[in-house]
C-alpha cells in the first residue's frame, strides 16, 4: 500500500545524503525493511529499500545509518549498549508523508511521528525503540577472558532484577553457545567466541528470549545481541 511512497522516500534520502558516508558504509536516513518472526514479531534481518509489502515485515527510517531499526545518538555505525536516547539528540527525521494521520484521526496512526504508520513501524516491535515492554538491553558485551551468563548478565545490567523463569532461548540462524544459553550455564569467553561467524556478524549473535516475571505472569519476548569481545 505504501511501497511507492517508501521507495520514493528512500531515493530522495539517498540523493540528499550522497557523499555523507564513505564507501561500504550505510547511509543515514535510508528506508529499511526488516523481516520479523511470525510468532513473536521480533525483528530478525533488515535490508535497504521498501521491501515486497508482504507479511512479516516492517519498515524504519534508519537515522544512524547502521542498517538496523534501533537508533542511538552516538552510534556511528554500531549500536549502543545503554539503550538510551534511541532517536538521537538532534532533529527527529521523518519519512515523506504517507497520507495517514499521526493523531489517530486519519487512515493510519503514527504515534512516534516518523512518517511510518504504526502498523508497519519496526520501532513498535519487541525490543525496538518505541516498544515500552523491553526489559533486556539491546546488547551485552562479554569481554575476552570473562566468565559470563550473557542473558542473566543482560537482565542484571538493564533492571537489576532477574525474571522468575526464562522459558525459551532461540537463535535466528546458527547454534553458537546455544546449549549454554538455554541452560543458563556460565562459560569463559574465549578467542573462538570473538572470531566465530555469528548470525549477525563476526563474534556477534542475536538470540530471542522468552521469559516470565512471575510464575503466573504472561510471557514476554525480546531479542538480545551478544557481542563477544565488543564486536
Amino acid at each position: 500500500m505504501h511501497s511507492r511512497t517508501y521507495l520514493l522516500g528512500s531515493l530522495l534520502f539517498a540523493l540528499a545524503c550522497t557523499g555523507c558516508t564513505g564507501a561500504g558504509t550505510a547511509s543515514t536516513a535510508q528506508m529499511i525493511t526488516c523481516s520479523t518472526d511470525p510468532g513473536t514479531g521480533v525483528v530478525t534481518k533488515c535490508e535497504t529499500g521498501s521491501g515486497s509489502g508482504g507479511a512479516n515485515e516492517c519498515h524504519d527510517l534508519d537515522e544512524d545509518g547502521d542498517g538496523e531499526p534501533h537508533d542511538v545518538a552516538d552510534d556511528n555505525g554500531s549500536d549502543g549498549s545503554d539503550g538510551s536516547d534511541h532517536h538521537g539528540s538532534g532533529d527527529h527525521l521523518v519519512a515523506p508523508d504517507n497520507g495517514g494521520s499521526d493523531d489517530g484521526s486519519g487512515s493510519a496512526t503514527d504515534s512516534d511521528h516518523d512518517g511510518i504508520p504504526d502498523s508497519e513501524d519496526c520501532d513498535l516491535h519487541p525490543g525496538e525503540d518505541d516498544n515500552p515492554n523491553s526489559e533486556l538491553p539491546y546488547d551485552i558485551r562479554p569481554a575476552l577472558g570473562a566468565t559470563t551468563q550473557p542473558i542473566r548478565d543482560a537482565f542484571a545490567e538493564q533492571s537489576g532484577v532477574q525474571p522468575a523463569s526464562i522459558d525459551a532461548v532461540t537463535m535466528d540462524g546458527g547454534t553458537w553457545r546455544l546449549a549454554e544459553l538455554q541452560a543458563g550455564t556460565a562459560f569463559l569467553v574465549s578467542e573462538d567466541d570473538c572470531t566465530h561467524a555469528g548470525n549477525r556478524d563476526i563474534g556477534r549473535d542475536r538470540v530471542i528470549v522468552t521469559w516470565r516475571d512471575t510464575a503466573s505472569a504472561a510471557t514476554q519476548v525480546d531479542h538480545l545481541d551478544i557481542r563477544y569481545c565488543n564486536n
